[in-house]
């Protein structure tokens, strides 16, 4: 009976985890808006503030890391939900899930995730170079810009 109990537990442990991990994947998100919102805030301002968009390609690459390394523990999870619901003969969401594995798209939350950060990281890039190039260069002097005495 013990046994008994200790897999309960464990399977109640598992499921918890499971959806920690699913519910993490919204504060991923938030995450992720968060740092594009602020990465257009910092590209739209005038002077040297504006080059600190330069570094969120790496903010996004430390943030997809996370998200991949998230999935990969809730894809360990559910492999050993799958294995305890097999071992006690008890037929669970994993089991279900597995039968109709024909019917779902595993791994569309993280494509999706990956795909909207490397948009984002392109069109930051694309802004960096838009403002260092010359036609930024133009726009900083001719729009008011930070100007030197030197400049005038």
């Amino acid at each position: 009976m013990e046994s008994q109990k200790l897999a309960e537990l464990e399977y109640e442990a598992l499921q918890a985890e499971k959806r920690d991990k699913l519910n993490g994947r919204v504060q991923i998100w938030s995450l992720f808006f968060g740092l594009v919102s602020g990465a257009g805030l910092v590209s739209v301002q005038t002077g040297t503030v504006s080059y600190l968009i330069a570094l969120y390609p790496f903010l996004a690459m430390c943030l997809a890391r996370y998200a991949g390394h998230s999935e990969r523990v809730l894809d360990q999870v559910k492999v050993r939900l799958l294995a305890v619901e097999q071992a006690r003969g008890f037929t669970g969401y994993e089991i279900v899930n597995k039968l109709n594995a024909r019917q779902r798209r595993a791994g569309s939350q993280l494509k999706a995730f990956r795909d909207a950060v490397v948009l984002s990281q392109l069109v930051a890039t694309a802004l960096l170079v838009l403002r260092a190039g010359p036609v930024g260069w133009y726009c900083d002097r001719a729009g008011g810009g930070d100007t030197d005495a030197a400049d005038v």
